[in-house]
């Protein structure tokens, strides 16, 4: 876990001198993807009004700390598995230095994408070999094991959340909500499950405690180094936004176009 925190803080680093997310990676065009490609349903209605939750509402735009956030005009076509994973690849940098200030636009946007994979029954493993196919480096460099370990640690989140609420997949709901790797959801499913419980019993992330989250499972919160909390605490923001970004996919469903 100390390396993935570890990881966090470079990609914060390496984010901020990275091109502006404004500009359209030339990967995108090599891959045959136009800037302002279609997006896929749910990822066109989960960021018409991913900015818009009750619970992380949109700051002012002249916050002099507010990173630059990311065009979903921008993004490719969700309906493939590469157009997905370069979204994915997008994303996961900008929110990792969004995180570092507060800010969840942008890990919305990545939770969109993932949700978006999960409907169409893409596997987290064919996501996985997507990814190490893009060509492009948000970073404005290859992303280190323990990056990429934190990557797949998010994806399997948002996988894990959606399959313990049965949302909907064109594929098999069992293989596809189980196609995490072993060893996360060995760590994850059982806190998935807890944290899941605990949003729908009427917790917001802000009144939900790790420590009361651990003490559910038998786990010493003391027994955790500051860095492994800290892991936590960004895994369990990683599940309520999910789930928040499933709701407001729903309610984006009875939008005008």
């Amino acid at each position: 876990m100390a390396s993935m925190l570890a990881a966090l803080s470079a990609l914060c680093a390496a984010a901020a001198l990275a091109p502006l997310p404004g500009r359209a990676p030339r990967a995108m065009a090599s891959r045959g993807h136009s800037a302002r490609a279609k997006t896929s349903g749910v990822h066109v209605r989960a960021t018409r009004t991913a900015l818009r939750s009750s619970t992380n509402p949109v700051p002012p735009e002249d916050k002099e700390n507010r990173p630059p956030a990311i065009d979903p005009y921008q993004l490719p076509d969700a309906t493939t598995e590469g157009g997905v994973a370069t979204i994915l690849e997008a994303t996961f940098v900008q929110a990792c230095m969004q995180l570092s200030t507060g800010y969840v636009d942008t890990l919305k946007y990545f939770i969109a994408a993932a949700t978006s994979a999960y409907e169409r029954g893409f596997t987290v493993p064919a996501l996985q070999l997507e990814l190490s196919q893009v060509t492009a480096q948000t970073a404005g460099r290859p992303l280190a094991p323990e990056e990429a370990e934190l990557r797949t640690v998010w994806l399997s989140l948002v996988y894990l959340t959606l399959a313990n609420v049965g949302h909907a997949t064109s594929g098999n709901p069992e293989a596809v909500g189980a196609s995490a790797p072993p060893e996360i959801r060995q760590k994850f499913q059982t806190f998935v499950y807890d944290v899941v419980n605990a949003k729908q019993g009427g917790f917001t992330l802000e009144s939900l405690k790790l420590e009361d989250m651990l003490r559910r499972q038998g786990a010493d919160a003391e027994a955790l180094s500051p860095l492994e909390k800290a892991i936590l605490g960004q895994s369990m923001r990683v599940v309520f936004l999910t789930l928040a970004v499933r709701d407001e996919a729903a309610e984006a469903a009875n939008l005008p176009p």
